[in-house]
């Protein structure tokens, strides 16, 4: 609660409620008011509703949910963000007492990018999206835009040499994941999404027509998004030795346990981070293998519009505007037609010149 005057008056400011005391600024007055805030009848006087959820309890609803659809390996690091970022900044606070400055202020002691986005996106909006639900709050105070933070998603693509490395220490499914990811350029979400029925191994071709977001499916944002794409060779054989694994399933990258959950974003940073400690390489994030595929295809000239196709970018400019300098670093040095005529003749001209028995030189 604050107290502040206005034109003589004293006005409370409570839960984002403004509302005139009818006293005058006294030092009496603010004595009475600050005692008399703890009563219920103050309280509900603002529409406070003392036995109301807090944040914390709507953030436990949505993480319950969660471990109906997700594995343990995902729940533990929703736990741990839960526990180590959430907790502390929102425990014993209801709901309609978050403000957007507050938010804002929250915000600014994260260091990246994926692990804010992970507790709003995953967590506290859903939560708050339940508030709403259940009368608690008219809107959600989330309309604060995120900090520039180093993201995780800055483009810093695996070599060939790095890429076989990887495949060569990875086993099982996250093998056969990470050879459609490095051969395909699709997005991690867009496989994780993949069912069986889009699959289609006769005519050499994937259709992606959704993604998992938070652990559920759901269409893609862009219309070129949804798009087929080429089944390369070097991923057929991944998609042949996946199904063996779970063919009989209706999704690609299923549990295997009688639950039946798909694996999460969670499970794949756990066994990506382990893997590439086993490669002895240096943390990059998953999704570096879309930006792999695209800037190895684009350095062995590979067609600019099969490849925007391949990516899901409406349109080539996109691709070249991502991709261009990583063209130029892992190209061989090329020079210009005219220059390579230019040397031609020049070195005709030396043998020429050397078949002759004596050249007068002018000074």
């Amino acid at each position: 609660m604050k107290l502040y005057n206005r034109n003589g008056i004293l006005y409370i400011y409570l839960n984002g409620v403004r509302k005139s005391s009818g006293l005058k600024d006294t030092k009496e007055n603010r004595k009475l008011l600050e005692n008399h805030h703890k009563r219920d009848e103050f309280y509900k006087k603002f529409d406070v509703n003392l036995e109301a959820k807090t944040v914390i309890e709507f953030c436990r609803e949505v993480l319950n949910e969660k471990e109906k659809k997700l594995q343990p390996t995902s729940m533990t690091q929703y736990y741990s963000l839960f526990k180590s970022k959430i907790i502390p900044f929102f425990d014993k606070k209801h709901p309609q007492e978050i403000t957007p400055l507050m938010l804002k202020n929250w915000y600014s002691t994260f260091t990246d990018r994926s692990t804010l986005n992970a507790c709003v996106n995953s967590i506290l909006k859903p939560a708050f999206e339940l508030a709403i639900i259940e009368n608690c709050i008219k809107s959600s105070p989330f309309i604060v835009s995120f900090p520039t933070l180093k993201s995780d998603y800055e483009m810093n693509p695996f070599n060939l040499e790095e890429i076989k490395l990887i495949l060569d220490n990875a086993e099982g499914w996250f093998k056969n994941f990470l050879g459609i990811a490095f051969f395909t350029g699709m997005r991690t979400g867009e496989i994780l999404a993949l069912e069986w029925k889009d699959i289609n191994l006769a005519d050499g071709t994937i259709s992606i027509n959704k993604t998992q977001t938070m652990g559920l499916n759901k269409r893609p944002k862009s219309k070129s998004s949804v798009r087929e794409i080429d089944i390369l060779s070097q991923c057929e054989i991944f998609l042949k030795n996946q199904q063996r694994i779970n063919g009989l399933g209706k999704n690609l990258f299923k549990a295997e346990r009688r639950d039946g959950k798909i694996y999460g974003s969670c499970t794949l940073k756990y066994q990506w981070e382990k893997l590439l400690k086993k490669c002895n390489l240096k943390y990059r994030n998953i999704y570096q293998t879309r930006h792999s595929f695209a800037s190895n295809m684009l350095s062995n000239k590979e067609d600019i519009f099969w490849v925007s196709k391949m990516l899901g970018h409406k349109n080539p400019n996109i691709t070249l505007e991502k991709y261009s300098k990583y063209i130029k670093s892992n190209r061989t040095k090329k020079q210009p037609l005219w220059i390579q005529k230019t040397m031609f003749l020049y070195k005709i001209d030396t043998v020429v010149l050397s078949d002759i028995d004596s050249i007068e030189i002018h000074k």
